[in-house]
């Protein structure tokens, strides 16, 4: 009786996977779109069935039963991402997520394991479940005859009905394969579509700017990571979080309502540095060539891209375009240095300095000899990012330069955990200017921006610090927002 038991749980167990990942199916079962959601459940019930049955034929053959294993620990990695999705980010999983997954690297992947270690286990439960439940209806169930062969073939050919449906009938002249016992395959497939077309941007536009005055000397930009404005004293934080930057605030432009134009790196920092629109991200990256480096190195600066951050593909396809690039290993203050020996150099410059500020874990990005007092890891991380703030400041003093600094998103606190998920409080991020000594007046304004402004707003901004007319109206203005599904959303329907 239990061994019969294990395949009807592990069907079960499927489809809760698969409603952590699609969470609008369930909410829907409760009302107008009921019968929609219950449908929906029962052709994945039947594609899961089936690749159960289709597996338990491949089983019945030591050559073949690898394939069965493979496929296995496939459909095992697929429950992963569901159940850690839920997990960790209480959300479903979606094409953002697939971008982060395939520009992730080693270093990043450790530095987050501990997150994994319930879905991990999760997964090796699936997994010895799987190959239990194909086992044993190799052994008492299956039979070759027509009627388990035709259940068999099932969930490779449902996929293919879903997708001439799609295209021919519900949705004449388009549509994917929509509906996969791998059910989130569209997304990696979305993904792989469009790290494609951001690699393959080679084209160098012209662009049509006038320069109207000397620009400063040098245009500094740090890009930091994860970091909440409401965590920074700087911000009315009630601890002392940022003590050097507070002491800098006279000679500051800080922008108190500052969001950011998506909620992961991928996707906010591209449109941070390039005029696409986030009408335009998911179908026309080739616009992405339009990016300050591009416009820096047409301008008569010399562009340089400095980073803590290992290489992530959508990012370093506009890094690649800088004039000159670095990589440094090791905590931020490493990249100090690096800035002095760039600074030296009698030219007009623009820097991009690309650090790890705040990024999940919190705990990694502090040095081992770093006091955090009485903070928290991610209070910690803001204060070392603080620190290497003071070190930047003091290098650029007494020089003609200019320093903004946004973060690339925010976060969302639930409990203890810090989560990228589309909300209005995960976007509010710190923004300022800071000014050295030798900055012309005419530059140095100082105070407090009080209204609601989008970091999209540093590309106009660094073209008036380089001298250049600015355009009179620009994609900030707007205020639109590029959810983790690849859509532009007004700012304002975000969730709080």
């Amino acid at each position: 009786m239990l061994k019969k038991i294990v395949p009807i749980l592990l069907i079960l167990i499927y489809l809760t996977g698969f409603l952590l990942s699609f969470t609008y199916i369930f909410d829907n079962l409760f009302g107008a779109e009921k019968l929609e959601s219950i449908r929906n459940i029962f052709e994945y019930g039947i594609m899961f069935c089936s690749f159960l049955v289709f597996n338990a034929f491949l089983f019945k053959n030591k050559y073949t039963s690898v394939i069965a294993v493979i496929l296995c620990l496939l459909l095992s990695i697929n429950f992963l991402i569901s159940v850690s999705c839920f997990f960790i980010y209480h959300s479903g999983f979606n094409v953002g997520m697939a971008i982060s997954i395939l520009e992730s690297n080693v270093n990043e992947a450790i530095s987050m394991s501990y997150m994994f270690i319930l879905p991990g286990i999760l997964f090796f439960i699936f997994f010895g479940l799987l190959l239990y439940s194909v086992n044993y209806l190799k052994k008492s169930v299956i039979k070759f005859d027509i009627k388990f062969f035709i259940i068999a073939l099932l969930w490779l050919l449902m996929p293919f009905a879903f997708y001439f449906k799609h295209r021919y009938v519900s949705n004449k002249g388009g549509g994917r394969m929509i509906k996969n016992v791998y059910y989130h395959l569209t997304d990696f497939g979305i993904a792989l579509d469009i790290q494609k077309d951001i690699n393959a941007l080679k084209n160098v536009p012209k662009f049509d700017v006038k320069k109207i005055q000397p620009g400063i000397e040098n245009v500094i930009l740090i890009i930091g990571e994860s970091e909440r404005k409401q965590n920074m004293s700087l911000y009315g934080y009630d601890k002392k979080t940022t003590p050097y930057t507070d002491q800098q605030a006279e000679n500051m432009m800080i922008f108190d309502h500052a969001v950011s134009p998506a909620g992961i790196t991928n996707l906010s920092v591209p449109l941070m540095l390039s005029s696409i629109h986030p009408d335009e991200f998911r179908y026309h990256y080739e616009k992405l060539s339009y990016n300050i480096i591009n416009l820096a190195n047409q301008s008569g600066y010399n562009s340089f891209w400095l980073s803590t951050q290992a290489s992530a593909r959508g990012i370093t396809a506009i890094a690649s375009m800088a004039k000159n690039k670095k990589w440094v290993n090791g905590y931020d203050e490493v990249i100090v240095p690096e800035l002095k020996n760039v600074i030296q150099k009698k030219q007009d410059k623009f820097i991009i300095l690309h650090i790890m500020g705040s990024h999940p874990n919190p705990c990694n990005r502090l040095p081992a000899n770093w006091n955090s007092g009485d903070l928290n890891c991610y209070d910690s991380s803001i204060k070392y990012t603080d620190y290497v703030f003071n070190n930047i400041f003091r290098t650029l003093k007494n020089t003609n330069s200019v320093v903004i600094y946004a973060s690339d998103h925010g976060l969302k606190i639930k409990g203890d955990k810090l989560l990228h998920i589309d909300s209005k409080e995960s976007t509010q991020v710190p923004f300022f200017v800071w000014f050295g000594d030798k900055v012309p007046a005419k530059y140095r304004i100082t105070g407090h921006e009080t209204k609601l402004t989008q970091t999209t707003y540093i590309y106009p901004l660094i073209m008036k610090y380089m001298g250049l007319e600015t355009p009179q109206h620009y994609k900030n203005e707007e205020n639109k927002y590029l959810d983790l599904n690849m859509s532009s959303m007004e700012y304002n329907q975000l969730p709080e």
